[in-house]
């Protein structure tokens, strides 16, 4: 079966950066994958070429390859809706569109392109019957999931009692801040923090030689300064410009403090490390509670379990152990793609 993959290749466009998250889960799984066949139209390229000739070279690889599938991991406005439009409805090339953070973008972002896509995927249930009372009957519900071979175990001496390896966030500050008061030593990684980013081998090292690896669900405020400007302004490929879609962008606005699942509860599972969670829309649909992942929903009940847990290095190897076999059988990316191609129709 014949894949065309369009998305980012680099981080925010920029070459120095690394390989993007969707690039490194999304095309290089169907990459992996037997019985797929995949290239990629990266939109990187129109930063080469312009989103004209992006979007006309795009039409003229399905009409010459003719793929089963275009598979688009949709950023911004890269794509060109009349072309979208075009596959769609004069080729046989069945067209899927995966939304991100529907849980806030559906209302400023996805549901204005639902309709140039064959199908469109969302991870967040809600989302289901906003699309279906928006009209669209194409959307399927999928989830995040793990890229076993980029998050792997690496077994090491349990020297850092509690970690976090993610961008800083205002709410997860204050988490962090709350924890450390409660006599918690928990060490952070990732942009913002003071430890400073950390490259994807030294991450999977911090985990492995930590006893608790957290997966924080706090949201940003509402207050917070990089959330009002959504009302405003809008990414459209790699700049910031000015957004006039003032009542769209509010309800995005107004949905974002949302708690909803990402992909870090996988990713960490599925190196086999023990893992505190947020709680999050269905997360224990995927995981069961305190025999695969722990998970809290007040801060006292984190610092509890958090106390609980780390002198308890036995319990917590059982508890890692059956959350990583449980995503390797359930939860990669492959998985998930296997489901997608059964539900359009695809072999």
């Amino acid at each position: 079966m014949k894949v065309l993959y369009t998305g980012i290749r680099h981080e925010s466009y920029n070459p120095a950066r690394r390989d993007s998250f969707e690039y490194v889960n999304f095309f290089l799984t169907l990459k992996n994958m037997a019985g797929v066949e995949v290239f990629e139209q990266q939109f990187d390229r129109i930063l080469d070429v312009g989103k004209k000739k992006y979007n006309e070279e795009l039409l003229e690889i399905v009409r010459r390859e003719k793929p089963s599938l275009l598979f688009a991991f949709m950023y911004t406005d890269e794509l060109d809706p009349a072309i979208l439009k075009e596959i769609k409805e004069r080729t046989n090339t069945k067209s899927i569109a995966w939304f991100a953070d529907d849980y806030w973008r559906f209302w400023n972002y996805s549901r204005h392109w639902a309709s140039y896509f064959s199908w469109v995927v969302t991870t967040y249930s809600r989302a289901v019957d906003w699309y279906k009372n928006a009209g669209f009957d194409n959307v399927l519900l999928s989830q995040w999931a793990c890229n076993e071979a980029e998050y792997k175990p690496i077994d090491m001496v349990k020297d850092i009692d509690v970690s976090f390896v993610g961008q800083y966030k205002s709410g997860r500050g204050k988490v962090i801040d709350a924890l450390r008061r409660a006599g918690i030593n928990v060490q952070c990684f990732g942009l913002g923090w003071p430890n400073g980013k950390v490259s994807h081998e030294e991450m999977l090292k911090i985990f492995g030689r930590s006893k608790i690896c957290l997966n924080l669900a706090d949201r940003k405020s509402l207050l917070d300064p990089s959330v009002i400007v959504r009302l405003f302004f809008r990414k459209s490929i790699n700049r910031i410009v000015p957004d006039f879609h003032f009542v769209d962008n509010l309800r995005a606005y107004l949905h974002f403090p949302i708690i909803h699942t990402h992909a870090r509860p996988f990713e960490l599972a599925g190196c086999r490390v023990f893992v505190i969670s947020g709680w999050s829309e269905h997360i224990g649909k995927y995981y069961k509670e305190d025999k695969e992942i722990v998970f809290y929903r007040t801060f006292p009940e984190l610092v509890e379990k958090v106390r609980y847990y780390l002198p308890r290095g036995e319990e917590r190897s059982l508890i890692a152990r059956a959350a990583y076999d449980r995503t390797l059988d359930e939860h990669t990316y492959e998985h998930r793609f296997r489901d997608i191609f059964k539900a359009v129709g695809v072999n």
